[in-house]
């Protein structure tokens, strides 16, 4: 659980890469739209490729490869912000199709894993219960991962106004340090356990950690707190913006 956690914290996007889309490249809601529907119906595949080919595959590998496909091709947003696939004929929407879609569907495979440990955990009576607290724990996690994604914006101007005004310095600095982060986590991947025989294995260890239950609590009220606190800021912080570009139209004219 602690590798599951840790995982799903670092897993940090670009926060402002959908503002990059719009303001940078010209996206419409329309062409956004395609790109998540075709992602989406690549995650299904994607499901579908790990269950046909990867269901007995070792848990730690399909991790280690995932991770680092997915970084690499996180890594691809750079290329789309100097241009790169313009020079070789391909269009950013069909590039960022592509991006989208291949992430979707490698996350898609690594996700699997995760839940078949979660069901496994599960003890007989209760799985209900047990299976829904182990999804909010990777939940809170991934919802943490949202509050650090968001947080670095601050490191780089990565604002509508400087985005729009053919500024991307801060776009590809922020996505260059997100794919890095990503394959951080593999480093604790010897946490997790191999496969269903080696999980059942650790789980007839009949000792009982009561520090550990206590830090599982404390860590997911530590999480509730901070995505709280941080949604209450992006909502004034949002409605202060709002304001200003308001006062600057109102002053130009």
């Amino acid at each position: 659980m602690t590798f599951v956690y840790i995982y799903n914290a670092l897993q940090l996007t670009n926060a402002a890469w959908m503002n990059f889309l719009v303001e940078g490249l010209n996206f419409s809601a329309w062409m956004i739209g395609i790109v998540s529907v075709v992602g989406s119906i690549m995650a299904w595949f994607g499901i579908m490729t790990y269950k046909r080919f990867f269901f007995a595959s070792n848990w730690r590998v399909v991790y280690f490869w995932c991770t680092t496909l997915a970084s690499l091709i996180a890594l691809g947003q750079i290329i789309l912000v100097f241009g790169l696939n313009r020079k070789v004929g391909i269009s950013d929407i069909w590039f960022s199709m592509g991006d989208d879609v291949l992430v979707e569907f490698v996350i898609a495979v690594q996700f699997l894993p995760m839940c078949i440990m979660y069901l496994g955990l599960c003890p007989k009576g209760s799985e209900g219960t047990t299976y829904a607290m182990l999804t909010t724990w990777s939940n809170l996690a991934g919802s943490l991962a949202f509050d650090i994604s968001t947080a670095l914006t601050v490191v780089w101007d990565v604002s509508s106004e400087t985005i729009a005004s053919g500024d991307y310095a801060g776009v590809w600095k922020l996505s260059l340090l997100c794919g890095l982060i990503g394959p951080v986590p593999l480093l604790l991947l010897g946490l997790i356990p191999k496969d269903k025989e080696d999980q059942r294995k650790l789980q007839q260890e009949t000792k009982r950690y009561y520090w550990m239950g206590v830090t599982f609590i404390v860590v997911m009220i530590f999480t509730l707190i901070i995505t709280f606190v941080e949604s209450i800021y992006e909502v004034y912080h949002e409605e202060g913006d709002r304001q200003r570009r308001l006062l600057q139209r109102l002053a130009g004219h």
